[in-house]
C-alpha cells in the first residue's frame, strides 16, 4: 500500500472482479445514483434470518445525508449538562448478545459487569479503579466495576452488552434509548448520554 498507493484484492476472475467498470448498475438509469427517488426503508432479509414481515417501509430521503447523534453536547446541551458522558456498548466477548450469560463458565470468562472510564473522568468523580459504580440517566441505571483505562477517551465510558438483569444490578440496556436509527431501524445503543458515580 505504501509503495503503490493501492492493492488489488485477489477475488473473482478478470471478467467479474469489477462488475460495474462500465456501469450496468441495477438502477433505472443503469448508473450509480446518488439521488434515489422512491427508496423505502427496509432491512435486508439476511440480517433478519430471512424474515421479511414487519418491514418499516417508510419513504427515505432521496439524497443520503449525515445524521448527527441525538444525544450529544451539541444536539442537547441541557441533557449533556446533567449527563456529560457518552456511553459505547459493544458486544461482550464471552456472551452472544444475552445468550449464554447465565452459564457459569461463560461468566467466568467474561467476568463481572465493568465500566471502562478514563483517568480524568474517574478523578473528577472520585472514582478509583475497582470501585463499584452506578451508570445512570433518565431512562434507568445499572451498576458495574470501574476499570480506569487509557483505552477510552475523556468524555466516553464503555460497558458491554449481554449481562442478564436478574443476575446483575441492571444492565447497560437500562440506560439505552428505544429510538431507531434512520435506515433499517438500527438500534441506537451507542447514542446515549449518562453520568457515572460511585455506588453506595
Amino acid at each position: 500500500m505504501k509503495k503503490h498507493g493501492y492493492w488489488r484484492l485477489k477475488v473473482g476472475t478478470p471478467d467479474d472482479r469489477a462488475p460495474h467498470k462500465e456501469g450496468n448498475f441495477p438502477t433505472a438509469t443503469g448508473k450509480c445514483m446518488f439521488m434515489v427517488e422512491g427508496a423505502k426503508n427496509f432491512v435486508a432479509p439476511p440480517f433478519r434470518q430471512m424474515y421479511e414481515a414487519f418491514q418499516p417501509g417508510e419513504d427515505l430521503d432521496p439524497l443520503p445525508d449525515y445524521m448527527p447523534a441525538r444525544e450529544s453536547h451539541t444536539a442537547d446541551p441541557e441533557l449533556a449538562r446533567r449527563f456529560p458522558l457518552n456511553i459505547v456498548s459493544p458486544k461482550s466477548h464471552a456472551f452472544l448478545n444475552s445468550c449464554y450469560a447465565n452459564m457459569k463458565d461463560k461468566q467466568q470468562v467474561q467476568g463481572e459487569q465493568f465500566v471502562l472510564i478514563s483517568q480524568a473522568d474517574a478523578d473528577a468523580r472520585g472514582i478509583l479503579d475497582g470501585d463499584r459504580v452506578k451508570v445512570m440517566n433518565d431512562r434507568g441505571a445499572f451498576k458495574g466495576v470501574a476499570r480506569i483505562s487509557d483505552d477510552v477517551r475523556n468524555g466516553i465510558v464503555v460497558a458491554t452488552l449481554g449481562y442478564w438483569r436478574q443476575l446483575n444490578d441492571g444492565t447497560v440496556n437500562s440506560i439505552s434509548s428505544p429510538k431507531f436509527g434512520d435506515m433499517g431501524h438500527s438500534p441506537t445503543f451507542s447514542d446515549n448520554l449518562v453520568e457515572v458515580a460511585r455506588a453506595n
